[in-house]
Formats: C-alpha cells, sequence, structure tokens
C-alpha cells in the first residue's frame, strides 16, 4: 500500500495506454475492407453469376432435356406405334401424312388426324390393356 513505485511499473500503463492511441488511430485508418465503386460492381457481377448459373441447371438444362427427348419421340414415330396423344387418346398410327401430320386409328373405323406435336408418348404393346373393341 505504503510500497513507492519503481520506474518500469510507472512505465507499463502508459506503453500500453500508447498502445491503445495508436491501435485506434489504425483503425481509424483501415477498415475490414475496401467499398470501392469497382468492388461492389464486381460483387454484383459475381452474384448476378451465381443467379444465372443456378436457373441454368434447374431451370433452363432440364427443359432442353425434355424438348430432346419429344424430338427424338416425333422422329422415331412410325405406322403401327401404339401411342397415346397429350389430350390422352390412346390408339394405333396407321398413316403419316408429311412431317406434321398423323392418322391414328382410336376404334375400329374411326380415324383422326392430329399434329405430329400431340403424340406424348408411345405405348409398348405389353402395356397396352384393353381396346374399345374387347367389350
Amino acid at each position: 500500500m505504503g510500497q513507492p513505485m519503481t520506474a518500469a511499473a510507472k512505465d507499463v500503463p502508459e506503453a500500453s495506454a500508447d498502445a491503445k492511441d495508436v491501435s485506434a488511430q489504425a483503425g481509424i485508418e483501415q477498415t475490414p475492407y475496401e467499398l470501392s465503386p469497382e468492388k461492389m460492381m464486381m460483387d454484383n457481377l459475381f452474384i448476378l453469376g451465381m443467379l444465372f448459373f443456378i436457373f441454368y441447371f434447374i431451370l433452363i438444362r432440364p427443359q432442353q432435356k425434355r424438348l430432346k427427348i419429344q424430338r427424338d419421340l416425333m422422329k422415331s414415330l412410325q405406322k403401327g406405334n401404339k401411342v397415346m396423344t397429350s389430350g390422352g387418346i390412346i390408339g394405333t398410327i396407321t398413316k403419316l401424312e408429311g412431317d406434321d401430320v398423323v392418322v391414328v386409328e382410336v376404334a375400329q373405323g374411326v380415324k383422326l388426324r392430329m399434329a405430329r406435336s400431340a403424340v406424348s408418348e408411345i405405348i409398348s404393346d405389353k402395356s397396352s390393356g384393353e381396346t374399345a373393341n374387347d367389350n
């Protein structure tokens, strides 16, 4: 309590006070990152690039795959194929008229002319089930 302080003990508090002042001044002069217009533009471009990347793999690429499968299906249509249209009509292709029209027989003597793009899938003979004439 009544002990006199040595010169070394007096210097320590003063040195730490000086260190606080220097670090405070350095903190004012240095920011953790610089907010320049170029940096902000690069960040925005990076975010837009990531959004495009996400949209490409979630929306665009699967749609392109489906379109390719549909195009291949349209090219593979032949006379005698059992098909289902996008409206749910099931029948057999009896005639191909040009590149755009097919004639589908849905019952004996009942033929429908429809757009080739209306065919949604080719049905295999194993899963054909009953026909309209099985009654």
